[in-house]
Parts: C-alpha cells; sequence; structure tokens
C-alpha cells in the first residue's frame, strides 16, 4: 500500500499516522480530500455556494487536486463580519473551496501535531472538548486549595505567523506542503488591534511582525492550539505543576501554595513573551477554590459548577427577539426548539436542573404561539423529567453527575448535595 492510500485511511485523526507520511501528495489524495469535503459541508448543504458545488462535487474535487500537486491552487480572499455576543468579534470566512483545503491539511497535520501535545490541552480534540475540560477542572477542584485562572490578551489577533511557522517548520518536512501552509497563513488579513510593543522591539516592528489568525477557520483552531503547546510542556514538565489543563487560551494551574502560584503567574508572563502574547492583566489572578472560579462558561465549586449568569441572559435574551419575530407572524419555531436544545445540551454538563426546568416551563406556558410552541417546549420538560427517574436525585442535579462527580473524588460525596 502507498504512503499516499495509508495517510488517506488515517485521515480520521488517529494517531496511525505515523506510519504514513506528510507530504502534500497525501494531503492532495483524492480520498483525503472526499473527507474534507464532507466536514466542510456538515450541516450547510442548503447554502447557495455548497449547493453549487456539490452538485458536480467530484469534478470541482478532481480540479482542486490537480491544482493543488501543480502549484496553482491560490487560497482566496475572505469575507469579514463583526459578531456581538459576549464581546465583539470580527470573523472571517473563507471560501468554501479554501475551507475544503483547511480540513484536508489537518486531517494529516493536527495528528501529527497530538502526538507531542500534552494530554491536559482539551480544545479541538478528538475524544475532549469542554466536558473533558470541565471534569478535569472539577477533579483538580477537590484535591487543591487554590487555582491561577489565566487569559491571554487577545490571542487570535496576538498570534505571530512568523514564530507560527518556525514551531511548525520541524512537524512539516515536505517542501511544498509547507508552502501551502504558510500561503494559507498569509492571506489572511491583520485584524488592526493594537500592537504590544517587548523588549528589544524596534520603532519599525509594527512593520516587521505580522501577527493574527481568522476566526472561524479549521486550520486557526489547530495552529493555535499548537501555539501553546511549548507552555503546557513548560508548566507541567519544567516548573512540575501537574494540575493543570488549557482550553485554547484559557488555563488553570492548581496548588495547595498561594505563593507558588502567584510566582508562576510571573513565570508564565515572561514565558508568553517569547511568543510575543500577553496574559489579561484583569482576567488573570489566583482565586480560592471555595469561592467559586469562573471557566468554560461555569462557576466551578468544589464538587459541583453552576451555569455563569452572563450564560443564563444570553440565553434569555436570544429566546426574546425570537419570540418577537414570531409575534408578527414569520414561522421559526425550528429555530426557537434548536436554540433551547442547544442550550440545554450546555447547561446539562453543570448542576442546573431546576434552571432548566423553570425555562421550559416559562415557555410552556406561553401563550402567544398556539398550540405548536408549548407541545414543543413541553417535550424537553418531559424529556428531562425521565431522565430524572433515579430517586435521590437533588432537584439541582442532574441525572448521572452524582455518578461522575464520585468517579473523579474517589467516592467523596458533595459538601452541598451531600
Amino acid at each position: 500500500m502507498s504512503s499516499i492510500s495509508s495517510a488517506s485511511r488515517s485521515a480520521d485523526g488517529s494517531n496511525r499516522l505515523h506510519e504514513a507520511t506528510l507530504t502534500l501528495d497525501a494531503v492532495a489524495d483524492y480520498g483525503n480530500l472526499h473527507r474534507a469535503f464532507l466536514k466542510a459541508s456538515q450541516g450547510r448543504r442548503k447554502r447557495h455556494d455548497i449547493a453549487c458545488f456539490g452538485m458536480h462535487w467530484e469534478e470541482h474535487l478532481l480540479q482542486l487536486r490537480d491544482d493543488l500537486l501543480s502549484g496553482h491552487y491560490r487560497p482566496g480572499g475572505y469575507k469579514l463580519f463583526t459578531v456581538y455576543e459576549k464581546k465583539t468579534r470580527l470573523i472571517m470566512a473563507a471560501p468554501f473551496i479554501d475551507r475544503i483545503v483547511h480540513h484536508a491539511v489537518c486531517n494529516l497535520l493536527t495528528p501529527v501535531l497530538e502526538r507531542s501535545m500534552v494530554e491536559n490541552s482539551c480544545a479541538n480534540r478528538v475524544g475532549k472538548g469542554t466536558s473533558a475540560g470541565l471534569e478535569l477542572f472539577g477533579k483538580f477542584s477537590l484535591t487543591h486549595d487554590y487555582v491561577l485562572k489565566c487569559d491571554i490578551r487577545r490571542f487570535f489577533a496576538s498570534i505571530d505567523r512568523a514564530v507560527l511557522m518556525e514551531s511548525l517548520r520541524p512537524k512539516i518536512s515536505d517542501r511544498r506542503l509547507y508552502e501551502l501552509v504558510s500561503a494559507i497563513i498569509a492571506i489572511a488579513p491583520e485584524y488592526g488591534v493594537e500592537f504590544d510593543y517587548f523588549p528589544e522591539d524596534s520603532l519599525l516592528a509594527p512593520c516587521e511582525h505580522i501577527r493574527g489568525l481568522p476566526i472561524g477557520n479549521m486550520t486557526s483552531q489547530t495552529w493555535a492550539n499548537w501555539y501553546l503547546n511549548g507552555l503546557d510542556h513548560y508548566v507541567m514538565d519544567y516548573l512540575g505543576f501537574g494540575a493543570y489543563l488549557r482550553y485554547v487560551d484559557d488555563f488553570a494551574v492548581f496548588s495547595s501554595n498561594k505563593q507558588s502560584l502567584n510566582r508562576l503567574k510571573e513565570d508564565i508572563a515572561h514565558y508568553l513573551e517569547r511568543l510575543r502574547l500577553r496574559i489579561h492583566p484583569e482576567k488573570s489572578r489566583v482565586y480560592r477554590v471555595t469561592d467559586g472560579v469562573p471557566f468554560l462558561g461555569f462557576r466551578h465549586y468544589p464538587g459541583y459548577r453552576t451555569l455563569h449568569k452572563q450564560n443564563i441572559r444570553r440565553f434569555k435574551r436570544r429566546l426574546r427577539e425570537k419570540l418577537k419575530v414570531v409575534c408578527i407572524g414569520q414561522d421559526i419555531l425550528a429555530s426557537i426548539k434548536n436554540s433551547i436544545a442547544g442550550w440545554s445540551g450546555h447547561a446539562r454538563m453543570g448542576d442546573t436542573w431546576r434552571l432548566r426546568e423553570s425555562l421550559c416551563r416559562k415557555l410552556a406556558q406561553w401563550w402567544g404561539l398556539g398550540e405548536r410552541l408549548p407541545r414543543a417546549a413541553w417535550g424537553l420538560v418531559e424529556q428531562q423529567q425521565r431522565q430524572q427517574s433515579v430517586r435521590g436525585v437533588p432537584q439541582q442535579q442532574q441525572p448521572g453527575q452524582r455518578e461522575q462527580q464520585q468517579r473523579f473524588s474517589g467516592g467523596v460525596r458533595s459538601p452541598v448535595h451531600g
């Protein structure tokens, strides 16, 4: 079996990729491009540009393969728009054909990078994600008194592209693939945020250092996660803080010695200067674990976690806006049901049973939508009630959560729910 064929078979994200060679030929393999097309179009096939591409996807993928191998492929321009949610974000949307290339590259490059990453990095990785980060945070909070919780200031907009490419060089030995990755990074526009000067910078530093990765690209998520991989090893391996986890640019270090965490904060700040990054001065500090620590949208206490109040307010605001649209005669019932289901899926990761039941009952009792919406809302309420059929589960705690807590606490009962 050829290396290209074995690489395309390993493009599902498994660590079997070490048996293959990471080359441009492997990225441009038709099987790998087909998987990339399916990933890029998942959930979006009704969009006009994706539907047009899908009508003749075989011909388009063959042409894309030829362009990649011949060197004629050039990334296109980005469509810029702003999202106002929690904080203002500038989103850069690449053309659909470029998103296929992004997925094709990540199919093969991500497993190579993950072999050098620590287990406690939870974002954008197969088998991990938000739930893994929350469980790990809860595990550490039961055995330590203090936590240093840090956030990096303007992370995506501050990533130095030259530093990123230098860190990727040892992982990409194929020259043509390295040039393709460089072209993908270079085509994105800069954010135009205030430039941060570091020691030994000259007045021309803004012209010498091109910064920023576009939020929304699959490649940006992978490369941003890799950009801080050195920090993970520095904290865990060099400094010896094993109770550590990171989710993109949010990371937390646990210890029972408050002074050691204060010194660690200074060490981390100095290390991040090598990456031309700075920690957020207001969001980075040492917390007492029993006071409740905000992380990944929840406020964490030893043994349990509650949903952040800002998350609840944003959900209520979005729901009220959609209900107003229904009042003027537009049927968006499916959108409302999806919003409720999506928010409930996130909220049930914490101790939010009573909150979710209350919100669904209020929606079910709302009289302005006829019978269709109440039936949908009551369906969610009844589904949650069926899940809470086990005796002895607290009202504020969802089914199965006590078993999860006992699993990572070694059988220690929660001081609140016990």
